[in-house]
């Protein structure tokens, strides 16, 4: 447990030998909101121009975004473009695009709403899946899980 927050940091190592992943179980949406906060910290340090998010309905993709997009902008009200697409954060050091590729169903639509536009700021992407190829390689990847009703598991592998 760290002292700070709440959520737990199960293990760490690396993938490959290339690879370093982090993982953590949250207990409670406020607690997985956090951990966002921590998450914008690693953006910022490494200088992570994408991260995707990976993990079924309710699992809590749009609650660490909300985190990071609350840390890196100050911006409290964060909601999920899963209608708009893209919802656009302009108030921080750099421009934060969060967007929710749900309805997506091949690359070549991401062309038809300008998605090279959204290159020149941070790209946070929840439902990547099928826009892959379009999406920069060297992405962190977050992946979530249920644990339980309100258990989360949080895998993150930096690019």
């Amino acid at each position: 447990m760290e002292a700070q927050t709440k959520y737990q940091k199960k293990n760490s190592g690396t993938l490959n030998n290339r690879k370093k992943i982090l993982v953590f179980e949250t207990n409670s949406a406020k607690e997985t909101e956090k951990l966002g906060f921590k998450i914008a910290h690693m953006i910022k340090k490494y200088g992570i121009r994408c991260a995707i998010f990976t993990g079924p309905f309710g699992s809590g993709k749009t609650t660490i975004i909300r985190g990071i997009i609350k840390k890196l902008t100050g911006k409290n009200h964060v909601t999920s473009p899963s209608f708009t697409l893209v919802c656009e954060y302009t108030e921080g050091e750099f421009p934060v695009f969060h967007c929710d590729f749900y309805r997506i169903k091949s690359p070549v639509e991401l062309e038809s709403f300008g998605f090279k536009e959204y290159e020149k700021g941070l790209l946070l992407i929840e439902w990547p899946e099928s826009a892959y190829e379009k999406i920069p390689e060297n992405s962190l990847k977050v992946m979530m899980s249920f644990v339980s009703l309100t258990r989360r598991k949080i895998t993150i592998i930096f690019p």
